[in-house]
């Protein structure tokens, strides 16, 4: 898509600010695409409809994605200019110091580490204990299927699609920046609070808690449809769990960041 193009697409007032940045990316599942801006750059742009260019050992997805980042880099130097901002006179060489710091330490964090362990064994667990997943998620698919089939696939489907969406959520929530806190004092303690909360790390954490949530519930479920399985999933829910307590311990108000949309517009609907 053009510079000129994505930024009169994002002049659609319809469009719910900042949703994307704290969803769970399952567009499938999600009511508020028509309201999402990503979701509407991400139609517009027919090139996303080959599957080649989602394949990461296709020529096509690297010459897409460097096509995205010459794009991104077009959009960042006109939006500067247009504020009046000296790109060149930003001392470059220090920021991206610290960005590499505070990503050394959340990659080497506890939490981390917990949550890439996780992924890991999530891909033993399947390869050992469910070599037929697909077959049960096929078997799930069809109308006429059994209930345990519809139980069991949706559960796995769930484990699946935050495998390694918790990973990436942990590590941006402990991505700490001074800057996301609002320090300024506007009278109102409760409002102090609530704009205290509003952060990046709160919000990521939130996205992750969220997932963590949905996999050991869909954990407990495979519990109870494969009794004989328990044994082997006691790690996994065990270490989810110590994730969740961990998360809530390091950013206990991570619960309470309102997501915009989701947790502003009344809906039955939770992403």
């Amino acid at each position: 898509m053009r510079s000129k193009d994505f930024l009169d697409l994002a002049k659609d007032p319809n469009f719910i600010s900042g949703i994307y940045n704290y969803c769970d990316r399952w567009c499938e599942r999600c009511a508020f695409t028509s309201r999402c801006f990503l979701y509407a750059t991400e139609k517009s742009d027919a090139d996303l409809d080959d599957p080649e260019v989602h394949d990461i050992s296709n020529a096509k997805f690297w010459r897409k994605l460097a096509l995205i980042f010459k794009d991104t880099h077009d959009l960042i130097k006109t939006c500067a200019e247009e504020a009046g901002v000296d790109l060149d006179a930003i001392e470059a060489d220090a920021a991206i110091a610290e960005h590499h710091r505070q990503t050394e330490v959340a990659e080497k964090h506890e939490l981390s580490l917990l949550a890439r362990d996780y992924a890991q064994m999530v891909e033993q667990w399947f390869a050992s204990e469910l070599p037929g997943e697909a077959e049960i998620y096929a078997q799930g698919a069809r109308p006429d299927a059994a209930e345990k089939e519809i139980d069991s696939a949706t559960a796995i489907e769930i484990i699946r699609w935050y495998q390694f969406f918790i990973a990436a959520k942990t590590f941006r929530a402990l991505l700490h920046d001074d800057n996301d806190l609002n320090d300024e004092d506007p009278g109102d303690e409760t409002e102090t609070i609530r704009d205290a909360t509003q952060n990046d790390s709160n919000g990521s954490a939130k996205v992750a808690l969220i997932a963590i949530d949905r996999s050991l519930s869909s954990w407990r479920l495979i519990d109870q449809l494969f009794p004989e399985k328990q044994v082997s999933t006691a790690p996994l829910i065990a270490r989810l769990a110590k994730l969740r307590d961990g998360m809530e311990s390091v950013l206990p108000a991570a619960r309470d960041f309102v997501r915009p949309g989701f947790d502003e517009v009344e809906s039955d609907f939770v992403s």
